[in-house]
């Protein structure tokens, strides 16, 4: 059982190595492929709300803000959020391919605002633009920062976990960025997330 564990960790680190992916492209154009493909990928689900929530992200700067701590570049956000998807998608193939979309798109949403707590706000914004999530998608995103052991009932909850603190620590690795980079260095095109979490 553990080598096949260690094959898909293996599979997963390749898919997020920094230098695997789109070649020196200008952030926009970067910025535009990371927009069309989470479109695609939300649309694929078929999820009743989906059309609002796309159409919701056009009108914020998701596609184009850092994600804080790490991806802070233009356009990181969206970046940490495809690897993330890629990950989920290898070690996931047992879940509901709408849900692992759903969770792994939509985790870091709530950064694109700022007051309390992000992953409460990405379930908010979510309900908010008319997408019922399911309870286990609920409590993956919800509590995708939390360590506690009762969280882990849910494995799409320990797939998007260990998905996200991958994506995040390969991009430090290669960017050689502390663990608790400054919140200041989000490269968001509307500034630094004063409560970044």
């Amino acid at each position: 059982m553990k080598p096949f564990f260690l094959a898909l960790t293996l599979a997963a680190v390749v898919l997020t190595v920094p230098g695997c992916r789109s070649g020196k492209k200008d952030a926009s154009d970067r910025a535009m492929e990371n927009r069309e493909r989470i479109i695609e990928i939300l649309r694929a689900t078929g999820r009743p709300g989906i059309e609002a929530v796309i159409s919701n992200l056009d009108t914020t700067d998701f596609y184009t803000r850092g994600a804080g701590g790490h991806h802070t570049e233009v356009g990181g956000l969206a970046q940490h959020s495809l690897e993330v998807y890629r990950i989920m998608q290898v070690t996931s193939w047992f879940l509901r391919s709408d849900s692992v979309a759903i969770t792994a798109l939509m985790h870091d949403m709530g950064k694109i605002d700022y007051g309390g707590w992000h992953p409460w706000r990405s379930v908010k914004h979510l309900s908010e633009w008319g997408l019922k999530l399911t309870k286990q998608e609920y409590f993956t995103i919800f509590y995708h920062h939390k360590p506690k052991l009762r969280y882990f009932r849910y494995p799409l909850r320990v797939s998007l976990s260990f998905a996200d603190v991958l994506s995040s620590a390969w991009w430090r690795l290669w960017h050689r960025a502390p663990s608790d980079a400054s919140p200041d260095d989000t490269g968001a095109a509307g500034g630094p997330d004063p409560h970044h979490d």
